[in-house]
């Protein structure tokens, strides 16, 4: 057996190279060492870009550097679920008015100024709230033994950041790192060259520009797919609107859940049929689910075998739950467009510092620019939107992923508002499939 790193070669040389492992019985370092950029080039004109053979490309790998970049463009990058993604913190780092993002689409026009005094008004709470809720918490906040005050200082500050980030608009610029393969890098690229804000379009570009420094001929001719189906649904259902604020609903599941389980369990061990192997275990399930959680958990991620039970959730949540949710890519995300008709998430620090008059008002201010840019720009308004504004997603997770959803969401370190939500997804699906609860097993606070 022999394994070893291949480092210092070009991206689409180091794909070529897995490329041809299928055919050749050369070591991967020698093949890697005979390829010249002009091969290289070749091979992938040939093979991927006219043949079709997209696989290759995921073999060159490339890592981006996105700076000054919108929250609600970053979120149209992150729809892409097999790139890995880093955000710099609004949890843990302070920004300002400065940092925000004025859309080409209202630029210019009468809604600018109603747009910047939106902006001007959340950030001037935002300002004010951080150094209130700074003195709150240092109030209430015991240090801890032989604590460094710079230490204890940043856990205060940490949590008045937490509580003082809904003011921020999706406007708020950020940095993002971004390491994704060639092929899923096209894919992404194409949608957003295809959106409807300019911004998107521009940081689609950008990104295929650079990584095109990498991979060139991987990553060229990249067009954008046909915006006809977002633009002709979104006018078809634009005005429609329903009343229900539920922010828990469990919209589909299935019902022969814990059959569904065991069967599958049954069918890897046993080596029959699926048929038989459903009638086996329909014979055994009593008991099953006690002998496997001492079986198959005892603390690590259950198999893959839960994976074949499915719910759907529909889900209302703050923004800023919606982006700690949707870096869980093993599951279907459905969001609507950000809104601010469903109301928002007040934190209770806010109230308990004696904040709530200038929170609401600045949500106010936030609401009322929305509904003005909304009626001529309905996707340049989701800017203006807060991390504390609701929005409603519909969400499909296997039972897997649920469990794993569920353990790490209600943590103690939890953001509060996710933490609420995990619990209520726990509670749904244990009011159809009480078999599952030894498995979703929420970390309940003191």
């Amino acid at each position: 057996m022999r394994v070893y790193s291949i480092s210092g070669y070009p991206e689409e040389a180091i794909s070529v190279a897995f490329a041809k492992a299928s055919r050749s019985p050369e070591p991967f370092d020698l093949m890697v060492s005979e390829i010249s950029e002009e091969s290289s080039k070749k091979f992938h004109e040939k093979w991927v870009l006219q043949y079709g053979h997209a696989s290759v490309a995921e073999h060159a790998v490339l890592h981006i550097a996105a700076e000054g970049v919108s929250r609600l463009s970053v979120e149209s990058l992150e729809e892409s679920r097999l790139g890995s993604y880093t955000e710099k913190s609004t949890r843990y780092q302070k920004l300002g008015r400065e940092s925000t993002h004025l859309p080409r689409e209202i630029k210019g026009t009468a809604l600018e100024s109603k747009y910047s005094e939106a902006l001007d008004t959340l950030f001037s709470a935002y300002e004010a709230s951080l150094s209130a809720l700074t003195q709150h918490f240092s109030s209430k906040t015991e240090r801890r033994p032989n604590e460094p005050d710079k230490a204890y200082e940043s856990r205060v500050r940490t949590q008045a950041l937490d509580s003082a980030r809904f003011l921020l608009p999706n406007a708020t610029l950020a940095n993002v790192g971004i390491t994704m393969n060639a092929r899923e890098l096209r894919h992404a690229t194409s949608k957003m060259l295809s959106h409807p804000l300019q911004e998107v379009r521009e940081l689609g570009e950008k990104i295929s520009g650079a990584a095109a420094e990498v991979a060139p001929t991987l990553l060229k001719n990249i067009s954008g797919s046909s915006p006809s189906i977002r633009e002709g649904f979104s006018k078809e259902y634009s005005g429609l609107r329903g009343s229900s604020r539920k922010k828990v609903s469990l919209a589909r599941y299935d019902k022969e859940g814990p059959q569904a389980l065991c069967a599958a369990i049954a069918h890897r061990w046993s080596g029959l049929p699926y048929e038989k192997a459903n009638e086996a275990a329909s014979c055994k399930e009593e008991g099953m689910f006690s002998r496997l959680e001492k079986d198959f958990l005892g603390g690590a991620q259950p198999p893959r075998e839960f994976e074949h039970v499915y719910y759907t959730f529909e889900l209302i949540m703050d923004q800023g739950a919606f982006c700690e949710f949707k870096r869980h890519r093993m599951l279907t995300l459905s969001p609507q467009e950000p809104t601010v008709r469903l109301g928002h998430e007040t934190p209770p620090p806010i109230e308990e510092a004696g904040l709530k008059s200038e929170f609401e008002n600045a949500m106010k201010a936030s609401e009322e620019a929305f509904s003005a840019i909304a009626g001529e720009n309905p996707c340049a308004a989701g800017y203006i939107a807060t991390n504390a504004h609701n929005r409603r997603v519909l969400a499909t997770m296997n039972l897997r992923e649920l469990i794993h959803f569920v353990k790490l969401r209600t943590t103690p370190f939890a953001h509060f508002t996710i933490r609420s939500l995990a619990l209520e997804m726990q509670e749904e699906v244990l009011k159809v499939h009480p078999e599952f609860k030894p498995f979703l097993n929420a970390r309940r606070l003191p």
